[in-house]
């Protein structure tokens, strides 16, 4: 009955008209590490939210805000300041996020040195004064052997708020997500709650009786904006109102949630929930509220009447661009997708270099083991690097 009910399947499927069938129908639609064993939770230190006033410099700090990430300021000198950046918890990945805002009385340029415990600089520094547009900071160094990074910045009464990456918070994604939903084949709902009892929402994009699905996940990690930046832009794209996004609404449900850690986003974590863990090695014995809330959510929709999951997506940010997937190995359905897919993508944008890593091992607790092993399915983790360029990741997941 079971190989039956995959040859109807697959016969669905190839009367889409579309090049190549499967392969080129997710070409517009873009787009880690396996360690085995137990999720283990260690205790979370909740930073202080307050002002930081140094009266003589006419100078004041602050972490008031969602997202940031400062434990300490001391001033070291006339226009010398030295800022202390704890992890959430330990042990944690070597990720270290910093945000905070600054505000003088007089225009100045002021010296900050971060100092980082437990972790090495690695976020290149973001300015804003708007929370909107961002510049990339240039006078800055960096010494990763004393775990320093020393910033230039020109400050004055208008709040300077600096930052690992642009930030892209949950109110931002809230907001994204309720206007995706105007369009009438756009359904918004909650899939489940956080650790501090934050709403986890989903989209589903497409006619409600298409029986294929496409899943996606992104912001298991706070600080990986880069991953947020595709996975918005190429849901834009499904959603577009172009023929082929129609069509393929038609024959695919686009189940998408775009931010699973809203706890670890909304305190400036590193990595992990409030919890202490984290989320992306939690795919396995699913202690975590989050994860448990987005796997039932997507096996509830695996076990509708005829339903096929065709991809899991699951949106990442590290040091350079790369696609992570199970081996060719692997069967999966459709039939050898990830090659077939990603030398589509490499053929559509020759500029850009696509990178692939293929790895399985079965004890792994990855959303990518997991959904392979769930679903049969082709699992892929998009990792976008730190400091790619932004018009190339919009270009790359436009299709």
């Amino acid at each position: 009955m079971r190989g039956r009910n995959n040859a109807l399947r697959q016969a669905r499927l190839n009367r889409i008209n579309m090049p190549n069938r499967i392969a080129l129908v997710f070409l517009f639609t873009f787009a880690t590490f396996i360690s085995p064993g137990l999720t283990k939770e260690f205790p979370v230190e909740t930073q202080a939210r307050r002002t930081f006033s140094f009266k003589e410099s006419g100078v004041r700090f602050n972490n008031d805000f969602p997202g940031a990430r400062l434990n300490e300021c001391t001033q070291t000198g006339d226009s010398e300041f030295r800022i202390l950046i704890r992890p959430e918890n330990k042990p944690v990945n070597d990720s270290a996020w910093y945000a905070f805002q600054v505000v003088a009385k007089e225009p100045k340029t002021i010296t900050v040195t971060l100092n980082y415990e437990g972790g090495k600089h690695r976020y290149k520094p973001k300015t804003s004064f708007d929370g909107v547009n961002w510049s990339s900071l240039t006078t800055f160094t960096e010494n990763r052997r004393s775990n320093e990074a020393v910033l230039k910045l020109d400050v004055g009464p208008k709040p300077l708020t600096v930052a690992g990456q642009e930030m892209i918070g949950a109110e931002a994604l809230k907001a994204w997500m309720s206007k995706l939903a105007r369009e009438n084949f756009v359904r918004k709902n909650t899939v489940g709650k956080s650790f501090l009892n934050q709403k986890i929402q989903k989209l589903e994009i497409g006619d409600s009786k298409a029986s294929n699905f496409v899943f996606i996940v992104g912001r298991q990690h706070p600080p990986e904006v880069t991953g947020t930046i595709a996975l918005t832009n190429f849901v834009e794209v499904i959603a577009s109102d172009t023929s082929l996004a129609k069509e393929f609404r038609q024959h695919f449900r686009t189940i998408v949630v775009p931010l699973m850690n809203p706890d670890g986003l909304r305190e400036g974590h590193w990595r992990h929930n409030m919890n202490g863990v984290d989320l992306n090695r939690d795919w396995k014995h699913f202690l975590q509220s989050e994860t448990r809330a987005v796997r039932d959510a997507f096996v509830k929709l695996s076990q509708e009447e005829n339903a096929r999951v065709v991809l899991l997506l699951d949106f990442h940010s590290t040091h350079s661009d790369r696609f992570y997937t199970v081996t060719d190995a692997e069967k999966t359905f459709p039939v050898n997708f990830n090659a077939r897919w990603l030398a589509a993508i490499q053929q559509k944008v020759p500029g850009y270099k696509v990178r692939r890593d293929a790895s399985y091992e079965p004890d792994g607790n990855t959303s990518k083991v997991w959904g392979y092993k769930q679903f049969g399915s082709p699992s892929i983790t998009y990792e976008l690097g730190d400091e790619t360029d932004r018009e190339q990741i919009r270009s790359v997941t436009s299709g």
